[in-house]
């Protein structure tokens, strides 16, 4: 934990940085009784770090984004199933994948489907915005895809998303998830994306950072910080939490994650070299941070001219971990719901594994 202990001096010796995010280190201690003490041993390790917790707050300035670090939750006692997850992933497809025949047993969009080579179209049947579809994904396990996959499903809901607008032009503001297991909220263990159309305003967390863009313009020049976007990677690269950069596409590892390891990619447009840096990404995600169950979310800026400004909005792309999905326990709670993020991984691992060839 030395380096996000550190996050308060790294922060204020970037000028760019200090304008963006506070960062504070506060002290939790504890008291052991004695016939606890020989299970926080063998729970915890050593007893000191029991006593003296060193606890990471750190706040964006402009969004409110908060996270509180204490990589000694992460051994805290869970209740986990037993059992293999692979096995887990075979049961549940061979009795519960209606996704494995989606032209029989799943529903259709007014204008039909999108067919893509490695998936296709779906009306969702229980939907949550007016316009809900999903993407299928041919290969049920789902975390069994590679980069052509990956490029062939954002392309399909790309397509999905534009025929939507098409057939209904004042649903103009887009989003794309990815669920990986039910951990992470899926009802279907066969893999799966979905997209959105909002009308009249775009979904309120994308809003929200709208507006905390245009703040940041009016209280800092170009000269000084850039615009926003451009701050934010600056300030994480200045953190040393860059994780990637190729063909336009950048990343970094969030100092402010809403769960454990985000990643954001900022792109100019959402096409093949974002379906790059995602899949990527999250290979690096699941091969070496041991990450299983995940969500994924596209922002997009709207599809025909709003109201408001969304001038120099790029595409973005935010990847997050959600446990083991034989946990039982759930990584959030009440005061992740009501105030603010409790993280147990240190964002400089994630950024270390992301970053290695």
């Amino acid at each position: 934990m030395p380096q996000l202990l550190g996050l308060p001096d790294l922060i204020a010796a970037s000028h760019v940085a200090r304008q963006l995010f506070d960062a504070r280190v506060h002290e939790g201690r504890t008291v052991i009784p004695d016939a606890m003490q020989r299970w926080a041993r063998e729970r915890f390790g050593d007893l000191d770090s029991v006593r003296f917790q060193q606890i990471v707050r750190v706040r964006n300035r402009f969004t409110l984004e908060e996270a509180l670090f204490n990589p000694l939750r992460a051994r805290r006692p869970l209740d986990r199933a037993p059992g293999d997850l692979d096995q887990m992933i075979a049961e549940r497809l061979a009795t519960d994948d209606i996704f494995a025949q989606p032209l029989l047993y799943t529903t259709a969009d007014s204008f039909g489907r999108i067919q893509g080579r490695f998936c296709v179209s779906a009306s969702n049947v229980a939907k949550y915005d007016g316009w809900h579809g999903l993407v299928i994904f041919d290969e049920p396990h789902p975390l069994r895809f590679d980069a052509a996959r990956v490029q062939d499903y954002l392309g399909v809901a790309l397509r999905w998303l534009a025929t939507a607008h098409a057939a209904d032009p004042a649903a103009r503001y887009p989003l794309i998830i990815w669920n990986c297991l039910p951990r992470s909220g899926a009802s279907l263990v066969h893999g799966h994306m979905q997209m959105s159309l909002a009308y009249e305003q775009h979904y309120s967390r994308i809003e929200w950072l709208r507006r905390a863009a245009l703040a940041f313009a009016s209280v800092y020049s170009e000269a000084s910080c850039g615009p926003y976007f451009e701050a934010l990677l600056q300030a994480h690269a200045d953190l040393g939490l860059a994780c990637y950069e190729h063909q336009g596409v950048r990343g970094y590892v969030s100092v402010t994650p809403v769960r454990n390891r985000e990643v954001v990619l900022v792109a100019p447009s959402a096409g093949e070299a974002l379906a790059l840096a995602l899949h990527a990404c999250l290979r690096a995600l699941i091969e070496r941070q041991a990450v299983r169950a995940f969500n994924a979310c596209i922002y997009l800026p709207p599809l025909a001219t709003t109201r408001e400004d969304w001038q120099g909005f790029p595409v973005l792309a935010r990847l997050v971990d959600r446990g083991d999905p034989l946990n039982a326990s759930s990584d959030l709670g009440a005061v992740e719901l009501f105030a603010s993020n409790v993280l147990s991984a240190d964002p400089y691992d994630a950024a270390r594994a992301l970053s290695d060839p």
